[in-house]
């Protein structure tokens, strides 16, 4: 099975980063096929200079890694999406992703099937700064449907550390956190395969 680890982080080496990356360390060691894509490597660009192309069946203009991150998660079994809050919200790198999917998914009901039911987030906040607003955000598309993505709230402050130094990971609780994350989310697959069989 395969693993996407993805962070929408504006910079190269913080919390993000170190616990996607603590993360699929776990899935690798039970056999998982992980891969991660770091925004800060790649073009996403918001919704912009179009003319609703996405709305009549042709092709978004822009010219971005957007499509192409779009279908590493279509060929994933797992999603984990990294977010950090700005300002009391989610990142706006993860907003513009997330607003492309219109180009992508010709249904909300598509979209649900075959990226929602996927997802997982650790999401990287003081609560102090909006942190558990961000986290809502992140949840938003979740409403009324009859499944829930596995979450995480880190809010740097409470373990006695500055969001800019990206050193959460060196606290054994966060560790304990992820490690417990990491476990839930495969027992849930477990669960699919019992379901499922032939799933892959």
């Amino acid at each position: 099975m395969k693993i996407l680890g993805i962070t929408f982080s504006a910079r190269k080496e913080g919390n993000c980063l170190r616990c996607i990356k603590y993360c699929l360390d776990k899935f690798k060691e039970h056999g998982f096929e992980a891969e991660i894509v770091d925004a800060y490597d790649v073009e996403i660009s918001p919704c912009s200079h179009c003319n609703y192309e996405c709305f009549s069946s042709k092709k978004c203009p822009i010219e971005d890694n957007v499509l192409e991150i779009y279908k590493k998660c279509g060929v994933a079994d797992i999603l984990i999406f990294t977010i950090p809050t700005y300002g009391g919200h989610l990142s706006s790198i993860y907003f513009a992703f997330a607003e492309r999917s219109q180009a992508i998914f010709k249904s909300f009901g598509e979209c649900a099937e075959r990226l929602l039911k996927k997802i997982n987030f650790i999401i990287i906040g003081n609560l102090s700064a909006g942190g558990d607003m961000a986290l809502h955000e992140a949840l938003y598309n979740f409403v009324n449907l009859d499944f829930w993505p596995e979450t995480l709230l880190f809010p740097a402050r409470e373990y006695g550390r500055s969001s800019i130094n990206g050193d959460l990971i060196e606290v054994p609780e966060v560790k304990r956190r992820l490690d417990r994350f990491v476990e839930i989310i495969l027992k849930d697959v477990e669960k699919r395969q019992s379901a499922s069989p032939n799933t892959a």
